[in-house]
């Protein structure tokens, strides 16, 4: 009797011990976290911005230029964006964007009232967001490369004396020809593009010219007298 237990308990310690090692653990699985970049917030005397390893991003304007470059680069790295940091601006007058910036952001020149040029000389530049210069009634000169490739109908909504340079047969072109309002030039043409300061200059000697005029309408006996 003895030697059946004994044998019975062999066998159950045997089927355990199989039990528990018959199948491999499973492995474990890990997944690696993605961590996102955070920038570091810094400011100079005109901008503030956000510095990633590789890019800067503008994120005001602090000063109160009327005409404004943007910049190339802080702290020796490229600057990518920009966002609305000229929204609703009331002094800029005349804005270039150079160097690696990618796009020009929804309402970034919203209702900036006294804007009157636009210069891209940016070959990254691709887009021109929605509404980006809605409200830009003074807007005169856009100058848009051809390697800008998208521009949201509502771009350029209310600009209604706008003349855009460009390249006959770009994105640029098609666009303005949507509009009865906005007149494209191929800059390639021949045909001067006036900067800010001669469409100023000339607005300035037309207001002086109606001037005289009303004047000598008002005084025709002061004119006579001079006449004799």
């Amino acid at each position: 009797m003895k030697r059946i237990i004994a044998l019975l308990l062999a066998l159950g310690t045997l089927l355990c011990f199989t039990a528990c090692n018959g199948d491999e653990p499973a492995e474990e699985t890990t997944t690696e976290a993605v961590v996102s970049e955070v920038p570091v917030e810094g400011e100079n005397d005109t901008y503030k911005y956000l510095e990633y390893s590789d890019h800067i991003e503008l994120t005001a304007y602090k000063a109160y230029g009327s005409y404004v470059t943007l910049p190339y680069s802080i702290n020796g790295k490229p600057v990518t964006s920009f966002g609305t940091i000229f929204k609703e601006s009331l002094t800029l007058v005349a804005v270039s964007i150079p160097g690696s910036y990618t796009e020009i952001a929804d309402e970034a020149f919203y209702n900036a009232c006294k804007l009157q040029s636009l210069t891209i000389s940016s070959e990254s530049v691709r887009r021109i967001g929605a509404n980006a210069f809605l409200g830009c009634q003074a807007l005169k000169i856009a100058n848009i490369p051809d390697t800008v490739t998208e521009i949201h109908e509502d771009a350029f909504k209310y600009c209604t004396e706008l003349i855009i340079y460009g390249e006959t047969g770009s994105a640029a072109d098609e666009f303005a020809s949507n509009f009865s309002s906005i007149y494209f030039r191929d800059k390639n043409a021949g045909t001067a593009e006036p900067s800010t300061e001669e469409a100023s200059t000339e607005e300035n000697s037309t207001v002086e010219n109606a001037s005289t005029e009303a004047a000598t309408v008002e005084n025709p006996t002061e004119e006579a007298s001079t006449n004799e």
